[in-house]
């Protein structure tokens, strides 16, 4: 199909619609920047968008005004058929939960407010800057990861003069906020690898950071393949990478550089794996953090009712005060009880009502576990967003012409094990880019 231009000439529908990348302007730029600090959650007023309807109503609103603005500037329209339906299904899935639990006081309520406010930003994020929020977000975490090797390096180079700036700042859980774009980590609160204090960038830890950077190094992946001559963004974010000493962060760059490195039956390939990847692989599981780390805590077979018990006992000698977050695999396997407890609608939102909080301790909370969606959600609403994150990566990869078709569902699993990432900004829009994007629409 054509359609006249106002001097004569036929252009077709494709070369006459205004491309997908045209909301960059500053304010474009500057929205998904912000996004992206809440994505961080360096300090409880940049983790606003998640959890429940609490605490300072002011970081909370910024985003959302910020967002009707971009509204303003770009309309969408939200009679979008798949959007309904998946609203629709969720809200289902919503009344079911707390008809279960008994439960539709405002609070619990509040916990599913988080959940369609994610679902609609991911929708408006999807339909305003297409695929072109991906490459936005890799700038974006260029220019943190730059930032935050210059004052990582100057907290590392000159520690003292370092330690006196950054205390200046306000204070996070293991250090300072620099103007929420660098988290310095103070020594004496821990997150060091033997005297070396890592690099937490723009979140509140180190290992969120390195998730945040491994999905940008997907997107040059996927853009340059595996290329280090004049790609200077690479660089800067493997730099990065590698001052977070983040295990899930390395394990999942060295899986992506070894999928890049087959994508193709060539001799360079496959020389390029055995020479270069398995080596550097090998020597980084070498290291005391990586390797003895995933040995010591991979070992976890099962645990016993009175190894659960000591948890409990442990837990109990705080009383009621919030102890901390369970490491991964320990968090995988009670996220696979609380499933088991279960099964059919999870426990919904509000982590409180899962089985280990409930007969296990409350003093504990866990980090993330690759089942957390499941034993959140139940099988039938975990199985389709699963099956919805694989669809969005396939989009992706065929709309940017990735060579990797399952890359980003890859990325945001591995990185699931840890923390969630579901129902966060910019991450839900990857994970849901597949009922949203244009190309689908043309598609049908």
């Amino acid at each position: 199909m054509s359609s006249p231009t106002p001097d004569g000439r036929q252009i077709s529908k494709a070369q006459g619609r205004r491309p997908r990348t045209a909301p960059c302007a500053f304010f474009e730029r500057l929205y998904v920047f912000l996004m992206v600090i809440y994505m961080a959650q360096m300090t409880p007023g940049a983790g606003r968008m998640v959890g429940r309807l609490s605490g300072d109503p002011v970081p909370l609103l910024a985003p959302i005004v910020m967002t009707l603005v971009l509204l303003v500037r770009h309309p969408v329209s939200f009679l979008h058929r798949r959007l309904w339906l998946f609203a629709g299904i969720m809200l289902c899935w919503t009344v079911a939960v707390c008809y279960k639990l008994h439960d539709f006081s405002s609070t619990h309520l509040s916990f599913y407010f988080f959940l369609f406010y994610a679902i609609f930003v991911a929708f408006i994020h999807v339909r305003v800057f297409g695929h072109e929020l991906l490459r936005m977000y890799e700038r974006i975490m260029v220019i943190l990861s730059a930032v935050s090797l210059v004052l990582w390096g100057l907290a590392v180079l000159l520690p003292d003069s370092g330690s006196f700036l950054f205390r200046m700042f306000p204070q996070t859980s293991f250090g300072n906020n620099v103007l929420y774009l660098f988290n310095w980590m103070d020594p004496l609160k821990g997150q060091t690898y033997g005297s070396l204090i890592r690099n937490a960038g723009c979140s509140w830890e180190p290992g969120r950071f390195a998730i945040m950077l491994v999905a940008a190094i997907q997107v040059n992946l996927s853009r340059c393949g595996i290329r280090f001559r004049r790609n200077k963004s690479i660089l800067c974010l493997l730099l990065a990478l590698a001052t977070t000493v983040s295990t899930t962060g390395y394990s999942i760059v060295l899986l992506l550089y070894a999928l890049y490195s087959l994508r193709r039956r060539k001799l360079s390939s496959v020389l390029t794996f055995l020479f270069v990847v398995l080596p550097v692989s090998w020597y980084v599981f070498s290291f005391d953090f990586m390797g003895d780390k995933i040995r010591d805590r991979a070992d976890f077979d099962g645990l016993t009712r009175e190894q659960m018990e000591g948890l409990d006992y442990r837990a109990q000698e705080h009383g009621d005060e919030y102890v901390g977050s369970l490491d991964r695999f320990e968090s995988m396997y009670f996220e696979w009880l609380n499933y088991q407890n279960d099964p059919l609608l999870g426990y919904g939102r509000d982590n409180d009502n899962s089985w280990f909080r409930q007969d296990i301790t409350m003093n504990y909370a866990l980090s993330g576990g690759l089942v957390k969606i499941l034993s959140q959600y139940g099988i039938f609403v975990g199985v389709l967003l699963y099956a919805i994150l694989f669809y969005s990566s396939w989009r992706i990869s065929r709309t940017c012409r990735y060579s990797q078709p399952l890359a980003v569902a890859i990325v945001l699993l591995l990185s699931s094990v840890s923390y969630p990432v579901f129902c966060i900004p910019v991450y839900t829009a990857f994970w849901l880019y597949g009922l949203f994007c244009r190309e689908a629409d043309e598609g049908e």
